[in-house]
């Protein structure tokens, strides 16, 4: 039988049966470890370059979004096996993702654009559609606002949804439909409302919520385990943030995660697009087709994989 990972609580799992029926079970031994070559889905490497062949020992610790095998005996039920996964995240555990809402605030936390770009680049990486919801815009005067939306006007144009909201009691109408059918995460900024978000969305619901610091002008972290919840569908599910956001191991992977790079063709042969680069195709368009705090935004996380660039 095959069901799917919804919550996972102490190492006890709760799955989402073949009759769609709620079932708590516990893991087969033989997952704690297991053969894998570097082809295999449990051998994710940040080095998409690695050239490594043999087969290693990792152990393999089912996520919440994974497609398992389970089976009843007697009166208990077994995970017996995981199932190959399209994409995965680590901190939050969480596999097989169609879209995360990356919720942002206006204000009270302040919106961070390269907080911001830091996310996206992680979902692109991971192939997974971010969806940006802007939150607490009712906090901003009105020259602020004009800036934020001119700022995602630009995130717009290259290809990413954005819906604003006064306050997350009411969830944007137009974002209900993109939900259908999907398997939608909330994540983003701490303290920008993900929590009050999925309340509005189910009936019912009541998740904490928390009051904002604002001596130190962020959030505090409600959401302490991942769960997904039926809804419209699919699933959707709180995360208790992005406690480990990729480090890329190559401006290369970097790179590729900046989508709107790859619509301006460079003379170089692999460029990665650095400051100064005479003949580069994206720095001939920065403030001209490319945002300019994107560009910046991509330089400081290349010196996050250990470069230095002056831009």
């Amino acid at each position: 039988m095959i069901g799917r990972v919804i919550s996972l609580d102490s190492g006890v799992y709760k799955i989402i049966g073949e009759n769609q029926e709620e079932i708590i079970l516990k893991a087969r031994g033989k997952l704690r470890h297991m053969e894998v070559s570097k082809n295999s889905a449990f051998n994710k490497s940040d080095n998409k370059h690695s050239t490594k062949t043999s087969t290693k020992r990792v152990k393999i610790s089912p996520k919440v979004g994974d497609f398992v095998t389970y089976e009843k005996t007697l009166d208990t039920y077994y995970l017996d096996d995981v199932l190959p996964r399209k994409n995965e995240l680590v901190r939050p555990d969480i596999a097989n993702v169609d879209q995360i809402l990356l919720v942002f605030s206006a204000k009270r936390p302040d919106l961070s654009l390269l907080l911001l770009d830091t996310f996206i680049s992680n979902l692109e990486y991971n192939n997974i559609k971010p969806l940006i919801v802007i939150s607490k815009i009712d906090l901003c005067d009105e020259e602020e606002l004009n800036n934020i939306k001119k700022d995602m006007a630009y995130y717009e144009k290259i290809g990413y949804n954005v819906f604003y909201s006064n306050s997350l009691d009411k969830v944007p109408d137009e974002i209900i439909p993109l939900l259908k059918d999907k398997v939608t995460v909330l994540s983003g900024q701490t303290g920008a409302g993900k929590s009050t978000f999925i309340n509005s969305l189910i009936p019912g619901f009541n998740l904490e919520t928390n009051d904002i610091s604002l001596a130190l002008n962020r959030g505090k972290h409600t959401t302490r385990r991942i769960h997904l919840y039926p809804y419209f569908g699919g699933l959707i599910g709180d995360t208790p943030g992005f406690s480990k956001l990729m480090t890329f191991s190559s401006e290369e992977d970097l790179r590729d995660t900046f989508i709107e790079f790859k619509k301006y063709p460079c003379t170089f042969r692999n460029c990665v697009h650095l400051p100064l680069s005479k003949g580069c195709g994206v720095i001939a368009h920065i403030d001209d087709g490319i945002k300019k705090s994107r560009y910046q935004n991509y330089i400081k996380m290349l010196e996050g994989i250990g470069k230095k660039y002056d831009n």
